[in-house]
């Protein structure tokens, strides 16, 4: 998959901008304040219909304006054009998205995921630093992008637990049904709950058993030592579920874990008002081993600045791998400033490693990164953009 071209129209400090890429790699650089991540979110926005910041459509919209229009030219594997606009007015605050200028009614079965990308910036830090919403965030974007069905499993879980959240705020807060009511209602809606919730984590872990080997395969790569990543499940259910755990995992054994946590939690919930289990509050846990003769330790709270950005560039270069396996196309590869705080033996090894992918877009407020990529793309498998201020300028490259 190849995106030829976009067209951003009032979309964060861009009144108007037009933009056409090269096939190969696209070398951003700029100032810091001028833009070069906004391109990045405008893409995010026509591949996932969300920004990969996690912004609001009304954030990304142009102070002085009052709709933001951005318009994404792909080449597909078969030589034709796909075309995704998204759209946002402020007045009505909604948002349309176009696909081959027709209007489509669904986003995640129709846009999410058709359009494989991969994000890496900064801010991903906190997939490992972060606290478990940030780590299910990852997965469950990643698991969605091929499993149409996760993500309507994903979105029934998000429906089921605001139903439950109202209904103890209509016995707590409006009283308007009574204490017997909320008890049937509750035991109804929980059925509907751990229906999906065993679907959900059933996927998670099936999805873990085969990713650890694409993890544990570009950890290796980037870690020349004895180094043994490991990646947990932790779930209320089942507790703590290590790889060597997965294969004896089956969908009853969840659902009696479930069913379990629901009876030991239901007086709580009444309690208090709101939803206390459920995959919605489970964990993705990380951990290293040194070597073979001690044990693993936890990620979060005990490894280096320099081991968790080990991790994490593994973790990304196995969502790439595994969504181009699973998409049977190369995805979008989008960095937003990871080269900076690098040594330059560092940035050599990993734009030397780039080389193995599809089209790449490198954001940076350093233009020599450029001398770099000369070594390994040839000029017709490069092109240099200059952001200043909301415009985007080619740059030859001279000076």
């Amino acid at each position: 998959m190849i995106l030829k071209e976009i067209t951003l129209n009032n979309f964060r400090n861009y009144e108007e901008q037009k933009i056409e890429f090269n096939e190969k790699f696209n070398f951003i650089y700029g100032e810091n304040g001028q833009g070069k991540t906004n391109i990045l979110e405008a893409v995010s926005l026509s591949c996932l219909t969300k920004s990969f910041l996690g912004a609001s459509e009304s954030d990304c919209l142009n102070f002085n304006a009052g709709n933001f229009f951005i318009e994404s030219r792909y080449l597909n594997d078969n030589g034709n054009d796909e075309v995704i606009g998204v759209a946002y007015e402020k007045f009505t605050g909604k948002k349309a998205v176009h696909l081959n200028k027709s209007k489509v009614s669904s986003y995640s079965s129709e846009i999410f995921g058709r359009i494989p990308a991969v994000f890496l910036s900064p801010q991903d830090l906190e997939i490992t630093y972060g606290n478990p919403s940030e780590r299910r965030k990852f997965f469950d974007i990643l698991i969605s992008q091929t499993s149409p069905l996760y993500l309507s499993n994903l979105k029934d879980l998000v429906k089921l637990v605001k139903q439950k959240n109202a209904l103890f705020r209509n016995y707590h807060q409006h009283k308007n049904i009574s204490f017997g009511e909320l008890k049937d209602l509750l035991q109804s809606y929980n059925e509907k709950f751990i229906e999906v919730s065993v679907e959900i984590i059933f996927k998670r872990i099936e999805f873990l058993k085969e990713f650890l080997k694409y993890f544990t395969k570009n950890f290796s790569y980037l870690i020349k030592n004895n180094q043994t990543p490991g990646i947990s499940y932790d779930s209320d259910a089942l507790g703590v579920i290590s790889v060597n755990g997965f294969d004896n995992i089956i969908k009853e054994k969840i659902k009696t874990g479930c069913d379990k946590i629901c009876t030991a939690k239901f007086d709580d919930e009444i309690q208090r008002g709101t939803s206390l289990f459920g995959p919605q509050r489970d964990d993705f846990v990380f951990s290293l081993q040194k070597n073979t003769d001690t044990d693993f330790f936890d990620l979060k709270n005990h490894a280096s600045q320099g081991e968790h950005k080990t991790f994490l560039v593994a973790l990304k270069l196995s969502e790439y791998d595994y969504l181009k396996d699973k998409k049977e196309t190369n995805p979008v590869l989008l960095l937003d400033d990871v080269l900076s705080e690098l040594d330059e033996n560092r940035v050599s090894m990993i734009i030397s490693h780039l080389k193995e992918f599809g089209q790449i877009f490198l954001t940076t407020t350093n233009k020599g990164y450029a001398e770099n990529l000369s070594k390994f793309y040839n000029p017709s498998e490069m092109k240099i953009f200059k952001v200043i201020n909301g415009k985007v300028y080619i740059d030859n490259n001279e000076g």
